[in-house]
Order: structure tokens, then sequence, then C-alpha cells
């Protein structure tokens, strides 16, 4: 890291220790349950895959996919973020590294996810292509990234210019950025989640926001999420 970088934030104990709260109000748990439904509608894991998670932070997916029955690997840059995904004594091995440089032989995993990362990368397009390297022919990758033309990421940005933290230097792309990267590495299908706003506002209806919205307004959701054949 060079004078002229930020200090990474997931490097901080205090970040790590407290990322998971979120998921435990009223707000992030019907979101959570909603990206989980289309993310796992498109990685569609079976029990005994060979699964990598790409970015893997506390380990939110990685110890999901475990209890589901795969076999899992993490891989994150930050110890401290690490650390707490340790802590959670999941059946995952976990592994610190640069994404960019993944230390797995070509061909290894079944499914190849990355959640919420890729928008806190020095070369997204070289994730991306490690991605498709360790998956193996007949596999797939699942990528999920927040919406640059969604609310959320609006919020974020907001947040960010006003105090700092984990999203000062995120990078968020659009729907066709999203898509034209993907397709660089097989064939590509992707649809988008969570059509309620940050306010929480319309959280009573979510799920009809969700129907009508992937159908409509795909490009509208929070999360970009993207499948792509290998």
């Amino acid at each position: 890291m060079t004078a002229a970088e930020p200090a990474n934030p997931f490097e901080e104990a205090e970040v790590a220790a407290t990322y998971d709260s979120w998921f435990e109000t009223p707000l992030g748990q019907v979101v959570d349950q909603l990206e989980k439904a289309l993310i796992y509608r498109l990685a569609d894991p079976h029990p005994g895959e060979r699964a990598l998670d790409v970015g893997s932070g506390t380990g939110h997916y990685s110890c999901d996919l475990a209890e589901r029955g795969l076999t899992v690997t993490a891989i994150d840059a930050s110890e401290a973020m690490l650390g707490a995904a340790r802590a959670k004594g999941c059946r995952v091995a976990w592994e610190q590294g640069e994404v960019e440089d993944l230390p797995f032989a070509d061909g290894t995993f079944d499914l190849v996810l990355s959640i919420t990362a890729l928008e806190f990368v020095r070369d997204a397009a070289r994730v991306l292509s490690e991605m498709a390297r360790v998956t193996a022919p007949g596999g797939r990758m699942v990528v999920a990234v927040l919406n640059a033309r969604g609310p959320w990421a609006a919020a974020r940005r907001r947040e960010a210019e006003e105090e700092g933290g984990t999203f000062a230097a995120a990078r968020f792309l659009r729907p066709d950025e999203f898509a034209a990267m993907l397709r660089r590495h097989g064939p590509t299908r992707w649809s988008s989640s969570v059509f309620v706003p940050p306010s929480g506002r319309g959280l009573w209806c979510a799920r009809v926001l969700e129907v009508l919205g992937q159908a409509l307004a795909r490009g509208r959701g929070a999360l970009l999420v993207g499948r792509v054949e290998r």
C-alpha cells in the first residue's frame, strides 16, 4: 500500500466484529432473505459440491453453504474479517490472500461465488478472470455487486462522503457494465434483488415488490446478481 492509497477499513478489528450486526435488524433480515433467494436460485448449490467464496469477509455465505452440505473454501485479504469468520466455527477452509491471484489450481471448484466484494478490489476484471480459471468445466460462477443505478448505492455514497467508512473507496457497477464483464467468461444470465429503499419504506410488501421488480425492472434492484456457465 502506498501513501496515496486509503487504509483498508476491513482490516480494522471493530469493523470486522460488528459487520454482521446489520443482518440482525428487521430491514437487514428481510434484505438478506431476498438476496439469498436470488443468489441461490442462480447458484443452485448441491451437497457435496466444491465451492469457493471469493472475498468471503466474515463468512456469511461460506458458513451458509457449508451448512447446505458443500465443501467450502473461503478466501479474503483481511485477516480481521477472517478472524471474525473463524470464530463462527463453521466447517470451512479459511484462506488469507489476495483475490486477484487465487492460490488454487485450474478447474478446482464446481461453484465459485463472490458477494459484494468486487466493489472493493483493485482490479475487478482480474478477479473475474481468476474466478473463471479455478471454476471446473461444467461449473458456474455467481457474482453479486451493488447496483450503481440503485438507491442503496446512492445511500452508501452519501454515507461515505459524510462519514467515510467501508464504502469510501467502493466502485459500483451499472447493469450493462456488470453483464459485459461477466459475458467475457461464458454464457451469462442475470437479474437483481431488493426493490425496497434503504429507508425500509414498503418493507411489508418487499416480496411482492421483488416479483414485480424482477419481472419489469430487473436493472433497478439494489443487488445485481449474475451466473456464468463454464
